[in-house]
C-alpha cells in the first residue's frame, strides 16, 4: 500500500488563503452547517492561522497514496451487503493511512533543522487541489485513489499571544 510522493513546493506554488478555511463551513450530507469541528477543536479553523504564519520555506509536500478502490473490493468480500458509501467510509481506512503519513513525514522532517509538520494543510488554509496541480498531481472528487498529504516547513517564531492549533 505504501506509495510515498515527496516534492519541494516553491513558495509561489503554495496556494492558500482564508477562503479555504471557510470551506469547512460548507454543508455536506448529515452536516447542514459544515464540519462539526469548526470552531471547536484547537487545530481546526478559525482557531488556527494561515500556513504562512506557522512555517516558512523550504516547503516539502509528503503524500501517501491509498488505493480506495482495492480497499472497497476487499471490504465487499468481507461485507457483501455493505453499500458503496459504507465501503468507502473513512472510519475503516483513514487511521492506518494517517499513521503511515506521520511516520514518513517525521522521517523527512528529521533531516531539516527546526522543521514543523502540518498534517491537515486545509485547516491552515492550503488549497491542496490547486497546490498539487502545480506539482503535476491531480486529485479527484470521490476518488478511487486517495492521497493523504502533509506539508513540512521551517517553524516560524510565534508571538507569545498567537494561538496555534495542535497537530
Amino acid at each position: 500500500m505504501k506509495k510515498v510522493l515527496v516534492r519541494k513546493i516553491e513558495k509561489e506554488n503554495l496556494i492558500f488563503g482564508r477562503y479555504v478555511q471557510d470551506w469547512c463551513k460548507l454543508p455536506y450530507p448529515n452536516h447542514p452547517k459544515g464540519c462539526p469541528n469548526y470552531g471547536k477543536r484547537k487545530n481546526c479553523p478559525p482557531n488556527v492561522p494561515l500556513i504562512d504564519k506557522i512555517i516558512a520555506p523550504p516547503y516539502i509536500l509528503v503524500a501517501i497514496k491509498f488505493n480506495l478502490k482495492e480497499h472497497m473490493k476487499k471490504m465487499k468480500k468481507k461485507h457483501p451487503k455493505w453499500t458503496d458509501k459504507k465501503l468507502r467510509c473513512i472510519l475503516y481506512w483513514q487511521k492506518k493511512v494517517d499513521k503511515i503519513l506521520k511516520e514518513e513525514s517525521k522521517k523527512i522532517a528529521s533531516s531539516i533543522v527546526n522543521s514543523y509538520i502540518i498534517y491537515k494543510p486545509e485547516a491552515y488554509g492550503v488549497n491542496i487541489f490547486a497546490t498539487v496541480r502545480k506539482l503535476g498531481l491531480r486529485l479527484e472528487k470521490n476518488p478511487e485513489i486517495v492521497w493523504k498529504i502533509s506539508i513540512i516547513g521551517i517553524k516560524k517564531q510565534m508571538q507569545p499571544h498567537t494561538k496555534v492549533g495542535g497537530l
